[in-house]
């Protein structure tokens, strides 16, 4: 419990000018300038006013922390401002939000370590290879592994988590009622499924439609890698979001916030984060901002972005 302050105590506290504590010496002065209010009716140029004030040099000496008796050179890891660069008195709002977004950039997700080469492979070698897989338990409890389908060069992949009930039982990915919706979103947006190759990360169907587990998709992942050095896309379209989770990196938003946006993969291919056509499948609306509505945007964004190669 703090002791009750005795009176008179005031009067021997000695007053602290914080700004010159913490201001280095070579920097002294520079909070000196006072912003003047503009003329009525004139509006203010912050870019103009930082650009005209005294430039202040870099601190290079040591400073003492008042109390510890020991030199403190400037920390070399703290993130600095960009520099404020003279500009016109037309610079757009553009290059001003440009220049406050681009303080904080995201972080790069870890990339895989490249497999080594494989003589004479082909997706054909990949398939014969899955259907052997043991690697995991799920081996036990599949009907058939579905490898993927698609020509053997292409431009863009379909990534899913894994097959279902259908796929299991026919060996082809994304033929039950989810593939089949997104059969539709796909000739909607002018793409022909013979064109694009789509696949899933687990080759084999979980029981009873349970999420993929780290471990599975572990042990699938080379194959997918191997797939993806064979077909060589420029875009992948990653779909749901235990996909996303997985391609993308853990620490991504959920799917409902990122959608449509693109990231560089693990695979260091710029991919889109889309919703699962399963997902899609839950509700039948198709207002503006329901996700079927946002599904025909991104879809079509990542139309643009593939025709543009």
């Amino acid at each position: 419990m703090a002791a009750k302050r005795k009176k008179g105590d005031d009067e021997s506290i000695e007053a602290i000018d914080l700004i010159t504590l913490l201001t280095p010496p070579s920097a002294a002065g520079c909070y000196e300038a006072e912003i003047q209010r503009p003329v009525p009716g004139e509006e203010f140029d912050l870019l103009k006013f930082a650009a005209d004030l005294p430039d202040v040099p870099e601190p290079t000496q040591l400073r003492t922390i008042p109390g510890s008796g020991a030199p403190r050179r400037p920390a070399s890891n703290i993130h600095q401002l960009p520099t404020v660069e003279k500009k016109t008195a037309q610079q757009s709002d553009q290059e001003i939000e440009s220049l406050l977004t681009g303080i904080r950039k995201p972080r790069k997700p870890q990339r895989l370590e490249p497999l080594p080469d494989i003589a004479d492979d082909s997706l054909e070698r990949i398939a014969g290879e899955i259907a052997q897989c043991q690697k995991c338990d799920l081996c036990k409890t599949r009907t058939k592994t579905v490898p993927g389908i698609g020509p053997a060069s292409v431009r863009l992949v379909f990534i899913g988590e894994a097959p279902g009930g259908d796929e299991d039982a026919t060996g082809i990915p994304f033929v039950g009622r989810a593939g089949q919706h997104l059969d539709k979103i796909l000739a909607a947006a002018g793409f022909r499924r013979e064109e694009v190759f789509i696949c899933n990360i687990l080759k084999c169907r979980p029981p009873e439609n349970r999420d993929p587990t780290l471990s599975e998709m572990i042990c699938c992942t080379p194959y997918l890698q191997r797939q993806l050095r064979l077909l060589n896309p420029s875009l992948i379209a990653c779909l749901g979001n235990v996909a996303v989770k997985f391609v993308i990196g853990p620490e991504s938003p959920d799917i409902t916030r990122i959608h449509g946006q693109w990231f560089n993969s693990i695979f260091d291919i710029p991919t889109m984060a889309m919703y699962h056509p399963s997902f899609l499948l839950r509700s039948q609306a198709r207002e503006k901002g329901s996700p079927n509505w946002q599904m025909w945007q991104d879809i079509q964004a990542l139309k643009q972005r593939y025709d543009s190669l």
